[in-house]
C-alpha cells in the first residue's frame, strides 16, 4: 500500500483551525511567515497541519505576547532553535548545569 499523503486544507478551513481570518493568513504568507503549498492552475493555497500550527503560534505571539508582526519571524526562529537545543540536550536543565560540562566531568572521573 502507498503511504497516505498528509491532508491539506483550503484557506477557509485553515483559518478556522488557526482562529484568524483568511485575509490574515494571506497577509502572513505575503510577509513570509507561512508558506502554504500552491496547487493547480489557479495556484490555490493549501495548508498542512504544520502550517496551521505555525499560524496558531503567530496568533499567540501577536495577541497574547503583544509582539509586533515584524518581530514574529525572529521569535519563531528563536523558539525553533530553543526546542531543537532542548531535544539535543544542550540547554541547561533544572539544575542549571549544561549537559556538556556534566558529561566532561563524568568522563574525567
Amino acid at each position: 500500500m502507498k503511504p497516505q499523503p498528509e491532508p491539506l486544507y483550503t484557506v477557509s478551513v485553515a483559518s478556522r483551525f488557526a482562529g484568524v481570518s483568511p485575509g490574515t493568513l494571506r497577509r502572513w504568507e505575503d510577509r513570509g511567515l507561512i508558506a502554504p503549498v500552491r496547487e493547480g492552475r489557479g495556484r490555490r493555497r493549501l495548508y498542512s497541519w504544520r502550517d496551521i500550527e505555525r499560524a496558531q503560534q503567530i496568533r499567540y505571539l501577536v495577541l497574547r505576547r503583544h509582539i509586533p508582526l515584524r518581530a514574529v519571524k525572529v521569535q519563531l526562529r528563536l523558539l525553533a532553535s530553543r526546542s531543537a537545543a532542548q531535544g539535543l540536550g544542550i540547554l541547561p536543565d533544572r539544575s542549571g548545569t549544561p549537559l556538556a560540562p556534566r558529561v566532561a566531568l563524568a568522563i574525567a572521573r
